[in-house]
């Protein structure tokens, strides 16, 4: 991370601007092993850590390699999305304490990401509309320049289903516990 980045999200992680220690560890969220994003056994997956951040924010460092790429180096937008819908579901999934899926995803892809540079993706608290929730989020480059961005709509799953799924949901050391009562 350059160091720009690391006081913002060590900023974050502490619910302040600019006072937070930046040697802090992240605290990493779960994963689910067959999730092409998260899955850290996914055989041909991303293998995303997810971190929570300050003032509900979820955060991910994306460091995309030639096997994720379309045309000429540049990661295929595909990739980009799934990224970007995973990262936009958990800050929902931590104000609620239930799992959603996808009814919409809109990606606004502003310039093109390469393989093996580094990326940071940030989503913002998701916002209850009855019916479902939003959720808003980017990927940006080093220097802090917005490559992608989206806006999506989720729907809660269950209580039930949501405990379905938390169960399988796997656990390194120091990482975030978001199973809710009992669940």
């Amino acid at each position: 991370m350059t160091s720009e980045t690391q006081k913002t999200a060590a900023a974050e992680r502490e619910g302040t601007e600019g006072s937070a220690d930046p040697s802090r560890p992240p605290v990493y969220l779960p994963t689910y092993d067959e999730c092409y994003v998260c899955g850290q056994n996914h055989p041909r997956g991303l293998r995303i850590r997810f971190f929570a951040g300050g003032s509900g924010r979820v955060h991910a460092q994306f460091r995309p390699d030639g096997a994720q790429t379309g045309y000429e180096n540049i990661v295929h937008g595909g990739v980009i999305s799934a990224l970007l819908d995973e990262l936009l579901g958990w800050p929902i999934f931590l104000q609620t304490g239930r799992m959603a899926y996808t009814a919409e995803l809109t990606v606004r892809f502003v310039r093109p990401m390469t393989a093996d540079s580094l990326y940071f993706a940030t989503a913002r608290p998701g916002v209850d509309r009855g019916r479902y929730w939003e959720g808003e989020g980017d990927i940006r480059d080093e220097n802090g320049t917005v490559c992608a961005k989206a806006h999506g709509k989720y729907f809660l799953l269950s209580d039930r289903q949501s405990a379905d799924v938390a169960l399988k949901l796997r656990y390194q050391p120091g990482d975030l516990p978001v199973i809710r009562n009992g669940g």
